[in-house]
């Protein structure tokens, strides 16, 4: 088939990675490929086939150095949090639209990433369809809370569970009103979105079809989801590179080791928790790799590997456990592995994944980054290590294995490009006015 097809990956490598290999599917069906994401990531776009466009402006990482900071190590001052966020989107959006602007001059179909979608009027302005790749299930729901709130909230029925979603998204909508609307003006020429934003536009629009990167193992499809809202399955970058010799020397002994790794987590005192993680794994007999980002391990310790990056989809099947922040791609690809895990969410999404590994049986009760210690970790572990939980994860894999998330990705995007008639079809948007947006 032939046609062009952008897809706007602003964000961390979690963001980015998985519309990736949505991409290289794509390229596989024929279709030219483009991808706009920071320069950093422009070695893992090129690496697959896939074209690059620079967004440059502020890395997202970058809010979890500042203002930010305070809350993902203690889970206060979301004020603060939000403070600098909004600095961070005021500085961001207007040159994110500019760019996805030029990226589209040529494309046949717009696909944007999760900290992307209101950036859709591009698409409509260009006159071409779009879809959402969402990583977290932010379409509203009387079956669960938004994921902004504890899990355990949903207890309290499905009216409690709606009014979740609408305050989590005015709040966020209160933090980035501004930027957007402002990028919809001076970039694109358009009419702002109103002042309780474009939420309920959207989950109402059939040509604006939400395929979410998530499996239906580990979330249900929620049957009050529109019929335009997809659960594909997890979007994996399989590669078919080695590991490095050093890990392959590490994994040749016995018993297989613990991975830990936060990403790029902050923490007050990096080399007091990667002290209180080698000493509980250390306690159950085992040794570790632990992931450098966030952490900082002293000396050289026994029986420990410490690295800057991995493949998770080769490591992880040969370790005994992983221990992680709960980002979306690391649960993902844990998950597949069919091994058990420890998750310590930090902030953002990673509560709601940590609570669903939890009661899949695939994880023992997460603990929270603030009691964090050696005491905690080796309980933890030795519950993740214990036969009935390890055999819980292994069939988790094997259903999570057999999926083919990019594949279904892939196919509903061909649909929409055809254009079937039926609901999240191509309906081709007014054509944009005579002369462009401004610039």
């Amino acid at each position: 088939m032939n046609g062009h097809v952008t897809l706007v990956a602003a964000g961390s490598r979690g963001d980015v990675q998985p519309l990736v290999a949505v991409g290289r599917g794509l390229r596989r069906a024929g279709l030219r490929v483009r991808v706009v994401a920071l320069d950093a990531y422009r070695p893992l776009v090129v690496a697959h086939g896939l074209e690059h466009v620079s967004l440059t402006g502020v890395d997202p990482r970058k809010l979890l150095a500042g203002g930010g900071a305070d809350w993902v190590r203690t889970g206060r001052n979301l004020v603060a949090f939000l403070r600098h966020y909004r600095r961070l989107v005021d500085r961001l959006y207007l040159d994110l639209f500019t760019r996805v602007w030029d990226a589209t001059a040529d494309t046949d179909l717009v696909g944007f990433g999760t900290l992307t979608i209101m950036a859709h009027p591009v698409a409509d302005r260009r006159g071409i369809p779009r879809v959402a790749l969402p990583l977290q299930p932010i379409t509203r729901s009387r079956r669960y809370p938004s994921i902004t709130v504890p899990g355990t909230w949903g207890r309290l029925g499905g009216v409690f569970n709606l009014a979740t979603h609408v305050l989590g998204e005015q709040l966020y909508w209160a933090t980035v009103r501004s930027a957007v609307n402002r990028a919809l003006v001076e970039v694109l020429d358009v009419a702002p979105f109103p002042r309780r934003g474009p939420f309920r536009r959207i989950a109402g629009d059939d040509r604006y079809p939400f395929l979410y990167g998530i499996s239906s193992t580990v979330f249900p499809r929620p049957p009050d989801w529109p019929p335009w809202h997809h659960l594909t399955g997890f979007w994996f970058l399989d590669v078919d590179e080695p590991l490095p010799a050093d890990f392959e020397s590490f994994l040749a002994a016995d018993p297989p080791p613990v991975y830990v790794g936060f990403g790029s987590m902050v923490h007050d005192d990096p080399e007091w928790v990667a002290a209180q993680v080698v000493d509980a794994v250390g306690r159950l007999g085992r040794r570790a790799i632990v992931a450098g980002s966030g952490l900082r391990v002293r000396g050289n310790p026994e029986g420990v590997l410490v690295v800057d990056d991995v493949d998770h989809a080769r490591l992880f099947p040969r370790v005994a456990a992983v221990v992680h922040h709960g980002g979306a791609g690391t649960t993902a690809a844990a998950l597949r592995a069919g091994v058990p895990q420890v998750v310590v969410p930090h902030f953002a999404d990673q509560p709601f994944w940590a609570e669903r590994v939890h009661r899949l049986g695939a994880a023992p009760p997460p603990i929270r980054v603030r009691r964090l210690d050696a005491d905690r970790l080796e309980a933890a572990l030795r519950e993740a290590l214990s036969p009935p939980l390890r055999e819980r994860a292994a069939t988790l894999g094997c259903r999570i294995a057999a999926e083919d998330g990019v594949g279904a990705a892939v196919a509903l995007i061909l649909r929409r490009l055809e254009g079937d008639g039926r609901p999240g079809a191509v309906r081709r948007p007014r054509p944009p006015t005579p002369g462009g947006p401004r610039r």
